[in-house]
């Protein structure tokens, strides 16, 4: 069996590449500059733009399962050349925010349908991997814990259910190698709920520093946020952060049926990261 990993050089494309290969499968990955991935010698790489479907030709030769991310803009396209290439079963990374009522006219949750819908409409086997907030967010605290031991946040007391992303690969790995997830779309949580404030106060307890929430108004957050990511996600970030507030969201226990162990919690990819913020 030979399978497609779109996205290798992404921390989830890249733990799903390296379950694979100790799992014994053929491994290709594409990217649009190949030669700056830095892979395993037993994986075929191919240069390769979402933006050019005819450009995957090569690399969709004799595959029969292929990994995909959702960040794509015209998705249409890409899985008509998918389909034409005769793959069995797509695996795509998509997303909770799919499931949420008004996700059509939500700027997140209609992108992700958006793809969604041209797997299915392309005729491929499929599944779709719906994981919610990814625990790595909290990365984008460091620059503020490693300067005043202090994150400002607007609404630090919105409650979410962060997830490992090495939690998501497994999951990916065991679609990606059988049958039992075709026609699937699991919703794939961490293990508890968390506020943010308490994600911060978890992020000290591991680094052994007291730390700080500075509460902040959305203007006050959107000026900081509008300075490393587009305004379109400024607005989906403090969007999901304020409707978040007073919430109880659901834990899934997809991840433990589907392989047989214990998610990962938030403590622990703050343990595996806890560099980023010392």
């Amino acid at each position: 069996m030979s399978v497609l990993v779109m996205g290798a050089s992404g921390t989830i494309g890249g733990s799903v590449l390296q379950g694979l290969l100790e799992r014994g499968v053929e491994v290709r990955a594409t990217s649009r500059t190949p030669e700056r991935l830095t892979l395993p010698a037993a994986v075929r790489t191919f240069a390769a733009d979402a933006t050019e479907p005819a450009s995957f030709s090569d690399a969709l030769e004799s595959v029969e399962r292929v990994f995909l991310y959702a960040d794509l803009p015209e998705p249409e396209a890409l899985l008509a050349t998918i389909a034409g290439a005769d793959v069995r079963h797509v695996v795509l990374l998509s997303s909770a925010s799919t499931t949420s009522p008004g996700a059509a006219d939500d700027y997140n949750g209609s992108r992700f349908l958006r793809v969604e819908q041209a797997v299915a409409d392309a005729g491929l086997a499929h599944t779709f991997l719906r994981p919610c907030e990814f625990a790595s967010n909290a990365a984008r605290w460091s620059w503020g814990i490693k300067g005043e031991g202090a994150v400002p946040l607007p609404h630090p007391d919105a409650v979410q259910t962060p997830i490992h992303e090495q939690d998501i690969a497994d999951v990916a790995v065991v679609a990606l190698t059988g049958d039992t997830l075709v026609g699937a779309a699991p919703i794939l949580t961490g293990p508890e709920r968390l506020t943010l404030r308490q994600q911060v106060a978890i992020i000290g307890e591991v680094i052994g520093r007291p730390l700080s929430v500075v509460e902040q108004t959305e203007a006050e957050s959107a000026a900081m946020l509008s300075a490393h990511v587009p305004d379109v996600w400024v607005r989906q970030i403090l969007k999901g952060w304020r409707e978040a507030v007073g919430t109880t969201p659901a834990i899934s226990d997809e991840y433990t049926r589907i392989t047989g162990r214990s998610p990962r919690t938030f403590r622990t990819w703050v343990a595996e990261h806890a560099d980023l913020f010392r």
